[in-house]
């Protein structure tokens, strides 16, 4: 193995190119992973477009998610062996990402995959697993019990509350519906594009609606209103989007008791890639009726829940995958330029930054060279 390999980096805000960067040597908790395919997410564009950035350090490496193979493990790894196919949440420091030849990531943002799941599909879901299974059982944010078991063996208590997700045909969206059907929640509300709804159904949600409808509010009124619930009002909600255009339509369909979650950065207009982002979500701007809860989601910080971190990508994930429970998101697969890393790169930023993406994630092929 060489000692140092290429990587797809942001050299300076608006500029990117490929570097070399060394090969580590994994720690005792660590392992080494050769990188086959890596996701790109909106986030990439904050960070190379706008210079948003969590850790303010370049040249920042792109990607959140990788999957690949083990080559080398750590002393103290020993659930893990050279040649296992994993995929990894390679969120933290430049050093992490995924849009490089190889990769060290600590034990627990790894997830070791079943033999039938191609690594492209594989490098679809721990950025935005992570994100719904910690928006729906973290206390501190929509805060639902923690299933003992997935499926769940029997209902939750509130099985029938129902929980209305916005732009549920995103990635994270399908995964949140995937988890609340494993958990045995039967009144999922969720908005799409039509194309998505049949989709979103058979993975569980229990009503589909058109995000653009002018009528969205009445039509969910409709199927929630009975005299318990006059106004046909939800409680919890997800916002996918998480931007100004797209809370004003959540505000209209969430009770005055209800709790919002909000994917940050809070963008500036009505789509998941603005111009403008947002680290809150201005007082003077704010649509939500008076009384409603709105909590900031910060995937990115997950380690630092102690049960999060020892279990959902170790422990959690894996059984899932293999009993297939959990299904990745439609590809949208980058892997032609052969040769040429940095141009599917370039086209991945291009689709996301234009907001072409629906439905389905943008996957690179690292193999095949790279300028």
């Amino acid at each position: 193995m060489s000692k140092t390999h290429t990587a797809i980096a942001t050299l300076s805000p608006g500029h990117f190119d490929a570097i070399q960067v060394p090969t580590r040597t994994p720690g005792p908790e660590e392992v080494l992973i050769k990188v086959e395919y890596a996701s790109m997410i909106a986030f990439d564009t904050y960070i190379n477009d706008l210079g948003y950035n969590i850790v303010p350090v370049y040249p920042m490496i792109f990607g959140f998610n990788g999957a690949g193979t083990v080559v080398e493990v750590g002393s103290e790894v020993g659930d893990l062996k050279v040649g296992d196919r994993v995929a990894a949440f390679t969120l933290g420091s430049s050093e992490r990402k995924a849009m490089q030849e190889y990769t060290v990531q600590p034990r627990y943002t790894c997830t070791k995959i079943p033999d039938t799941l191609p690594l492209s599909a594989a490098a679809t879901i721990p950025d935005n697993f992570a994100t719904a299974y910690n928006v729906l059982f973290n206390p501190i944010y929509l805060g639902l019990p923690t299933p003992s078991s997935l499926p769940a063996s029997t209902p939750p208590s509130l099985a029938d509350k129902p929980i209305f997700i916005y732009g549920a045909g995103s990635t994270t969206g399908q995964y949140t519906i995937q988890l609340l059907h494993a958990s045995g929640y039967t009144n999922v509300l969720v908005t799409a594009s039509p194309t998505h709804h049949p989709f979103l159904r058979s993975i569980g949600a229990t009503h589909t609606f058109d995000y653009r409808s002018p009528n969205l509010a009445k039509e969910i009124a409709e199927v929630l209103s009975s005299p318990t619930n006059p106004d046909g009002k939800v409680d919890l909600a997800l916002d996918c989007v998480s931007a100004l255009g797209t809370i004003a339509r959540v505000a209209k369909v969430v009770s005055s008791e209800g709790k919002v979650a909000l994917l940050m950065p809070i963008k500036d207009g009505d789509s998941v890639r603005e111009d403008t982002l947002l680290k809150e979500l201005p007082e003077d701007r704010n649509p939500l009726p008076k009384g409603t809860q709105h909590v900031y989601v910060r995937t990115f910080l997950y380690e630092q829940n102690e049960y999060l971190r020892e279990n959902l990508m170790p422990k959690i994930l894996p059984p899932l995958l293999e009993a297939g429970i959990i299904q990745p998101n439609k590809v949208r697969l980058l892997d032609e330029l052969v040769g040429m890393l940095k141009e599917r790169v370039a086209a991945g930023l291009d689709l996301l930054r234009n907001n072409l993406v629906s439905g389905e994630k943008v996957i690179v092929k690292i193999g095949g060279g790279a300028n």
